[in-house]
């Protein structure tokens, strides 16, 4: 049997909740800090609420968390840190967001300790090589943490604090591309040293105006919602220049080294342009408004793909860092 219980709120009045009946062996110090809630359409799913927390619906949320209409339920709002950070282990819209990132940073922070004391000593790597791969695991991490963040945070009851974390997300994001380019240019120009130069300033650089676009008011509004997602869209798009030139420098597509890393390259993209898809789209939410407010949503989506990605740019740049020095430059290729 259940019943209601109306809950205060300190930006939506009265909030309703359907509260289901208690497990009679549950500890009573438990119960006395937590509220028994059914969630949205997921109505079997009863969790556990800690005081203080709200669950509430996408109409009685802030306008600046409302960012997608096709997700009807679940959000976290008006929260103190705190409250927010307690608010991980609760099932919220974002559960999935946070915790997919969170233990996507400890995945690349223990292949980051495998690597440096087990995989790069096996390869004789460089100093160079220590520096490239640290540099790449170091911008996932980042990348990973900064979206942690933000989805734990976005819920603060201050919109400027939220909005601080939402331009921190929108950093980490840069910085995880730059860590893709970096060890893809390089070890795709490993034997050419003006070019590698060249690329590698040239990204910098891109990722520098990124960063300064980002300072402008606007940056964050709806009005720049597309803007933002090309802008994004051209930085990655942007590698496909230096790709075709290596192509063209190590002879073409008949040549050794093309075969064996461009496939890796073009699955790169792949699930690249399918996390970015997801993101733009919004679906299958749109077709499911309201369904899929827990599990299953494009951003949540967009999250796994961008961890898959990552994953396995490291493992295919370990694989041409092998083959590099297995196979040595030409020397007339060096300063060409």
């Amino acid at each position: 049997m259940t019943f209601t219980e109306k809950w205060p709120s300190s930006a939506a009045g009265l909030f309703k909740a359907h509260v289901s009946p208690l497990p009679l062996a549950m500890p009573q110090k438990l119960l006395k800090s937590a509220h028994y809630i059914e969630l949205g359409s997921y109505q079997y799913w009863p969790v556990l609420v800690p005081r203080g927390i709200r669950l509430y619906t996408y109409e009685q949320i802030p306008g600046h968390l409302r960012d997608n209409p096709y997700i009807t339920d679940g959000y976290r709002a008006y929260l103190p840190s705190r409250l927010c950070i307690k608010s991980i282990f609760i099932l919220s819209n974002e559960t999935v967001n946070i915790w997919s990132h969170l233990l996507g940073f400890l995945l690349f922070f223990g292949m980051g300790v495998y690597d440096l004391t087990a995989v790069l000593p096996s390869m004789q790597a460089s100093r160079e090589d220590y520096a490239i791969y640290c540099i790449g695991l170091f911008c996932f991490q980042v990348c990973m943490l900064c979206s942690v963040g933000y989805h734990l945070f976005c819920c603060h009851r201050s919109e400027k604090t939220s909005r601080r974390w939402m331009a921190l997300d929108y950093a980490g994001i840069s910085i995880g591309i730059l860590g893709c380019y970096v060890p893809g240019v390089f070890y795709a120009f490993y034997c050419n040293n003006y070019w590698r130069q060249v690329y590698l300033v040239a990204v910098l650089a891109m990722i520098l105006t990124v960063f300064f676009a980002q300072i402008h008011p606007l940056y964050l509004s709806k009005q720049w919602h597309h803007l933002r997602s090309a802008i994004f869209f051209s930085v990655a798009a942007y590698g496909l220049i230096p790709t075709m030139h290596w192509m063209w420098l190590s002879g073409g597509f008949h040549t050794d080294v093309i075969q064996v890393f461009m496939p890796r390259v073009l699955f790169m993209y792949v699930i690249a342009g399918a996390a970015l898809v997801f993101y733009v789209s919004k679906v299958p939410e749109r077709y499911f408004p309201g369904q899929l407010n827990y599990l299953g949503s494009s951003h949540q989506l967009w999250h796994v793909l961008v961890v898959l990605m990552f994953y396995w740019w490291h493992q295919a740049t370990l694989f041409i860092a092998d083959y590099r020095h297995s196979h040595p430059c030409p020397e007339r290729s060096l300063h060409a």
